[in-house]
């Protein structure tokens, strides 16, 4: 019996609601690697398996799950944007009160 997770990496294109999405999915738990968080070349290599694991590695159960946090990857970079435009905003009004 063991003890740890041996994953078995294989290079698989999901679609769910229209969107296609290229991942590593382990043949044997189903888990599935986001491709934005970790560079799915190094997990899943095109035409062969792999056991790479790695520490704090964000996975998830079902495609659905994958594609709601690509999601919040999109909405992440909305949001930086718009706080940096404020901070701009605040220093320019603050240099013409002085």
């Amino acid at each position: 019996m063991s003890l740890f997770w041996e994953p078995k990496w294989i290079r698989k294109r999901l679609i769910v609601e229209g969107i296609e999405v290229t991942t590593c999915e382990d043949k044997v738990s189903g888990l599935i690697i986001c491709p934005v968080c970790e560079n799915i070349d190094e997990f899943c290599p095109e035409g062969r398996t792999s056991s790479r694991i790695k520490e704090n590695l964000l996975t998830f159960f079902t495609a659905k799950d994958l594609i709601c946090h690509l999601q919040t990857h999109k909405y992440g970079k909305r949001v930086k944007f718009k706080l940096e435009k404020f901070e701009e905003a605040e220093e320019e009004g603050e240099e013409e009160e002085g």
